[in-house]
């Protein structure tokens, strides 16, 4: 096999790493990301903590809320990732030396984490960038970045520290997910941590996650999913009613999208008492996280990145057909769409 090297000007220096030690403190860190994580997310997080215990010997707790549902996610979860605990409510802050969040940053609504910590650290690459980020001591916000998975390639490349197979398998994975497999929203650092991280891999265990078993219960939700889809032009919406699992309305629109002519897909389905929105949008088409935006209004929060976005919206209060309703002609009147659509299926 022909050697393939890709030479990129790393941006996290080591100065910059010196930064992160600072405001890291002497341990333990606590680690949070966004709820119901996603594989980018859950990846991002253990390398981080593997850069805290591998260059400094910081002792890190690793600490989630809400659902790992999706069966690849759970799979990768189980299989990849088990440092992570479940937890609904916040630990102790005073155990921690300082507080870290992965893929996510404070006021996105979509964490459990929503004020600024002394000793707090941010890497994230979502738009868009909170106004409370100025107040982060140690805040790495970069939204040209296709996956945080990468920004955590940066640090462990520059002190000098190769992920072991679990853990470029789950930084793998992480990027190809969140990527679309390098076609959506990707930087020269995506590819160049896509090559490195694919060159040391356990090819068996990323088999075991991507092809993880699915529920008959699963079927039965696409099902309904699908006939509850309507294609207006070139867009397509699907109202999913209830939702045993908060990220299926993320599952809908990654295949809803591929719908032969369709440049973007919108998906809306209850759990609980929040409304869940994701949005996905084909390369070069309009940018998800600008169109969501002008969905998800107060007091809904929302986020996203080229051709991939999602928001939440709190029920109290609202009636929850004329919300739908109205989020769906925000939205076709965005992508230009002005007939009835007609069924999916």
């Amino acid at each position: 096999m022909t050697d393939l090297n890709i030479h990129l000007t790393n941006p996290i220096d080591p100065a910059r790493l010196e930064q992160l030690r600072e405001v890291a403190g002497k341990g333990p860190v606590l680690i949070l990301t966004h709820d119901n994580p996603d594989p980018d997310a859950l990846a991002s997080g253990k390398a981080l903590a593997t850069l805290f215990r591998e260059t400094w010997g910081i002792s890190s707790r690793l600490v989630y809320s809400g659902l790992v549902a999706r069966a690849e996610n759970h799979a990768m979860l189980n299989r990849l990732t088990p440092e992570w605990e479940s937890g609904e409510t916040l630990p102790d802050l005073g155990q921690f030396s300082a507080v870290a969040q992965v893929d996510t940053q404070p006021g996105a609504g979509n964490n459990r984490l929503n004020t600024i910590q002394p000793a707090h650290i941010v890497i994230d690459h979502h738009h868009p960038i909170r106004e409370t980020i100025d107040a982060v001591p140690y805040a790495d916000v970069r939204t040209d970045i296709g996956s945080t998975v990468t920004m955590l390639y940066q640090y462990l490349d520059t002190a000098g520290l190769q992920p072991d197979p679990l853990l470029a398998t789950a930084m793998f994975y992480g990027l190809k997910t969140d990527t679309r497999g390098l076609s959506r929203g990707t930087s020269a650092a995506d590819e160049v941590a896509f090559v490195s991280l694919l060159h040391r891999l356990d090819q068996r265990e990323l088999s075991k996650v991507e092809l993880a078993s699915l529920s008959r219960e699963y079927f039965r939700a696409f099902s309904r999913g699908l006939h509850a889809t309507r294609v207006y032009g070139q867009a397509v919406v699907s109202r999913l009613g209830m939702m045993e699992q908060p990220d299926f309305a993320a599952e809908m629109a990654d295949n809803l999208i591929r719908l032969h002519g369709i440049q973007a897909a919108l998906c809306l389905g209850q759990h609980g008492k929040t409304l869940h929105i994701s949005l996905r949008t084909e390369p070069m088409g309009q940018d998800a996280g600008l169109i969501i935006q002008e969905l998800v209004v107060p007091p809904g929060k929302a986020g996203g990145h080229g051709t991939m976005a999602g928001g939440q919206i709190p029920l109290a209060g609202q009636e929850i057909e004329r919300l739908i309703a109205s989020i769906e002609r925000r939205f076709l009147d965005t992508m230009g769409e002005t007939g009835e659509g007609v069924e999916l299926l």
